[in-house]
């Protein structure tokens, strides 16, 4: 007659240790391979009129993500550009769109700005390893805060903390226009060490510290025909930065007003002065 082999009280404790740890050595393997930024969202859906002023060179390009921060949550857009298969870290580019991009659809900040789609150009022609990110503002706030609505950029900086070891901190680039700029300009303020260089189109913050901006290289732009105090503002502001070491570029750009300067800033030749800068 064949009998069981008796197992000792030992040996299966033993066993289910090796049990265990194989399941552990397992789960670190497939965690290592996860994607280490938040999962894609649901695309939302898209009703005809969000095809008027709509940019499709550029939206199919961008995955929906949400970042549950303790403001609550940002919607956000994330393009991953790599054509030639580089194998370092991508450069970081950010844009803080400006008011009409509001919301929490997740979609307005691309659809609404044509500043999106010029920077997607460029990314694009000149073959960059870069992630885009393009998050949204909910309509009851305002980036950098103001009067009627309180500030809703600490939500940002912890979007850049969460890409921080995925890219490459010697190119990290901020963008923004109108309510964007002003973020930008805060974000300069409270983030001195990040960026590589910035861009500020049409955007105004009264709390600006030239000796703390002088550490970012800038570029700034305004329209001949916009508001006296904004153009006064940004030239004031330049030459003070400049006066402290910074490198600044300031253009008033003849003929256009505010919604033009916005839109019309991005040109290759600024974008390019831009991302061809490396924070050493």
């Amino acid at each position: 007659m064949l009998f069981a082999k008796r197992v000792s009280l030992p040996k299966i404790l033993t066993m289910k240790k090796l049990y265990l740890l194989l399941l552990l050595t397992v789960s670190v393997f497939i965690g290592c391979g996860r994607e280490p930024f938040p999962e894609p969202v649901p695309e939302p859906p898209i009703t005809p009129h969000d095809t008027t002023g709509t940019y499709p060179s550029s939206l199919e390009s961008f995955k929906a993500r949400l970042l549950h921060t303790a403001e609550g949550d940002l919607p956000y857009r994330m393009g991953y550009f790599n054509p030639d298969g580089l194998t370092g870290k991508p450069a970081l580019v950010l844009y803080m769109h400006s008011a009409n991009g509001r919301g929490s659809d997740n979609i307005s900040q691309l659809r609404q700005q044509k500043a999106v789609d010029s920077i997607y150009n460029y990314l694009v022609a000149h073959r960059m390893h870069a992630i885009f990110l393009v998050p949204q503002c909910p309509s009851d706030k305002y980036w950098a805060g103001n009067q009627e609505y309180p500030a809703y950029i600490n939500p940002v900086k912890e979007l850049l903390q969460l890409y921080a070891d995925s890219t490459d901190t010697h190119h990290v680039y901020v963008l923004g226009a109108s309510m964007g700029g002003a973020g930008t300009w805060r974000l300069l303020n409270e983030l001195p060490n990040t960026f590589a260089a910035a861009f500020v189109a049409s955007g105004t913050y009264h709390d600006n510290d030239p000796a703390v901006l002088a550490s970012t290289p800038l570029y700034c732009t305004i329209g001949s025909e916009e508001e006296e105090w904004r153009i006064n503002n940004l030239q004031s502001l330049t030459n003070h930065i400049q006066q402290n070491g910074g490198e600044v570029m300031f253009d008033i750009i003849p003929g256009l007003n505010h919604p033009q300067t916005c839109e019309q800033s991005f040109t290759a030749e600024r974008i390019g002065w831009v991302l061809g800068h490396e924070r050493r």
